[in-house]
């Protein structure tokens, strides 16, 4: 232990512990801000004058100055400490010796010998034999020739002038991956793309181009089609199905503009071409308008005629009952079906019943045709009516009729903005309905019809405004699907309403 008197000797003593073996330096940052010498200064100076020190103290450094007591040396990180510690020099010639043995070992010597004056090829063997090479055969052209003649074989790519288009053979160029699912491939192949590498300023157009291209030139069947029109690029599913409700993407649109880095190839529907040069029958049935269809040429026999007729209008021939055609313009002269369309001298025909005449075959086929319309009644069909308000105006409806239920959905249109909010759409099922019937037919056409139904304990209805023919159908539509169904409801109405009429007649 160590008694000292001196107070400054030992606050720098304190003062440079601290900063020494304090790692972070926030020791040494404390310290140096603080104004020692303000402190201990005065104190300092009135010791010095009643102590007399011998002058080697002082040249020892014992008793410094205050400047050097209120700081001390700088700490500089050594860059040893730590995981960054500098390697010795012998360390590193070490190094250096390991990796000059481990690269000779990898050489090898091979002395060189003086071969003798003169060669014998007995002795030494046929190594270095001297050969004839006069009598080889060679052939004639170089090896590209040769390989151009075998790639006549190959077939032709209708589709090269888009082989520009490939980014495979671009360098420094932007280019797109895509993986293109092919549509008409085999069942077993469409869930596997092929992958195209095409050039980001490439169209739309051109893109189909190059996949047709690269499409040919890995021999996939089916064959592809030369026209290029035919052919179109959709955005599919991931397992490569295509949604056709979706369009297409335009060929006239550059392929940096679209993200997609999935499409599908899909091949359009060829629509036959039409022979404008093939005669067109036109077949009159009295009062149900007329068909048109063409026929090959005008060598077809009239029998044909009829039967593509009958077959047009889906007429069923029953045994016992045959029809006949006559010019449009000589009624009641029957043709003769083994004649010629060509010899007839007419493209203008007339569908009547055999042992008949044109007005029998209207209440024939009015017969028909209102049985055919009840057993269709039940088919979906949707209308677009306008429905009738009270207070405010008409606004447009789809109303959509099937055998089991009617369905009244608002359609939206321009102008409608203040009672959009309160339009719903509304189901009513087929057994609720109990009467649909036109209530007033207006000079322009137009016609209203109403459609009651039962809601809670009350009868309700809904008037909606449409063309004549449209509420005509409509209100067919519903009467044929409400006498085959014959519920409860429309009885109940129907016999209430018989009950009310006797009490009008005798109040008029």
């Amino acid at each position: 232990m160590a008694m000292f008197d001196d107070k400054a000797f030992i606050i720098s003593h304190l003062r440079n512990s601290y900063i020494t073996s304090d790692d972070t330096g926030i020791c040494e940052m404390v310290i140096e801000n603080e104004n020692w010498q303000d402190k201990y200064g005065d104190k300092k100076a009135e010791m010095m004058k009643h102590r007399s020190f011998p002058s080697n103290l002082c040249d020892s450094g014992l008793y410094s100055s205050d400047s050097e007591l209120s700081t001390s040396c700088d700490i500089v990180s050594d860059m040893d400490f730590g995981a960054h510690r500098r390697r010795s020099n012998t360390a590193q010639r070490l190094e250096r010796m390991k990796k000059e043995k481990r690269n000779q070992s990898k050489i090898k010597h091979v002395p060189w010998k003086s071969a003798p004056l003169q060669y014998n090829a007995q002795d030494q063997g046929f190594l270095f034999e001297k050969k004839d090479v006069t009598s080889a055969d060679r052939q004639s052209g170089s090896r590209l020739s040769r390989q151009l003649e075998k790639s006549d074989a190959l077939p032709n790519n209708p589709f090269s002038d888009y082989a520009k288009f490939d980014g495979k053979a671009h360098a420094g160029v932007a280019t797109k991956n895509i993986d293109i699912f092919l549509t008409m491939a085999p069942k077993d192949e469409r869930s596997y793309p092929m992958r195209v590498v095409t050039i980001a300023t490439a169209k739309v157009h051109d893109l189909i181009g190059l996949i047709c291209w690269q499409y040919t030139n890995q021999n996939r069947r089916p064959t592809l089609r030369p026209e290029l029109h035919l052919y179109s690029l959709h955005i599919p599913e991931d397992d490569g199905d295509v949604d056709m409700d979706f369009p297409c993407l335009d060929n006239k649109e550059p392929m940096h503009k679209f993200g997609f880095t999935k499409l599908a190839l899909v091949q359009k529907k060829v629509v036959p071409l039409v022979n404008r040069t093939a005669p067109v029958v036109t077949v009159t049935v009295p009062h149900r308008g007329f068909s048109k269809f063409q026929v090959q040429s005008e060598n077809i026999l009239m029998k044909d005629v009829l039967k593509k007729s009958l077959d047009k209008r889906k007429i069923k021939q029953i045994k016992g009952l045959s029809y006949m055609l006559e010019k449009q313009s000589e009624p009641g002269v029957a043709l003769d079906l083994d004649a010629s369309l060509g010899s007839v001298g007419t493209l203008e025909f007339c569908l009547v019943r055999e042992h008949s005449t044109r007005g029998d075959l209207h209440e024939e086929f009015s017969d028909t045709s209102s049985v055919a319309d009840s057993l269709s009644s039940h088919q979906y069909k949707s209308y677009i009516v306008s429905l009738v308000h009270k207070i405010r105006a008409n606004s447009d409806v789809q109303l959509g009729i099937s055998g089991e239920k009617v369905e009244i959905d608002p359609v939206a249109s321009k102008g409608t903005k203040l009672f959009r909010q309160s339009r719903k759409a509304v189901t009513y099922e087929a057994d609720n309905i109990a009467e649909c019937d036109i209530v007033e037919e207006k000079a322009p056409g137009k016609a209203t019809f109403r459609l009651v139904y039962l809601s809670g304990h009350e009868y309700k209805h809904h008037d909606f405004e449409s063309d004549t023919s449209t509420a005509k159908e409509i209100v067919q539509k519903l009467n044929n699907i409400l006498e085959l169904r014959s519920g409860l409801v429309r009885k109940e109405y129907l016999n209430q309403k018989a009950k009310k009429h006797p009490k009008r007649q005798s109040s008029t």
